[in-house]
């Protein structure tokens, strides 16, 4: 799946859908690098918190091919954000923060 190095669950798969929907909107593609905890599971989703690249949509070609090689350069720096889920009445909503 796009944007994430490893096979994952389904439920987790459906989380990352709405994570790229939401980058999308933005007209992006986010990378993960890894967890961040604030993990809810339910029967049909697993979230967490997660650190990461969110890259313009146009530079996405020349950030994946260092990312997976898992030696992304300190010129992709400015992109770290994470993806952080909250949820309301039911409804999962994505936001990209910087720290």
């Amino acid at each position: 799946m796009l944007g994430l190095r490893t096979q994952e669950s389904d439920k987790f798969n459906r989380f990352w859908e709405l994570v790229q929907m939401e980058a999308k909107s933005q007209g992006k593609v986010f990378f993960a690098d890894c967890g961040e905890g604030n993990i809810l599971e339910t029967p049909d989703l697993e979230c967490e918190d997660m650190r990461g690249w969110l890259i313009p949509k146009e530079k996405a070609k020349e950030f994946e091919t260092e990312w997976q090689q898992g030696k992304v350069s300190d010129k992709w720096t400015e992109f770290i954000f994470w993806a952080e889920w909250s949820e309301n009445d039911g409804n999962i909503k994505i936001r990209f923060e910087t720290y």
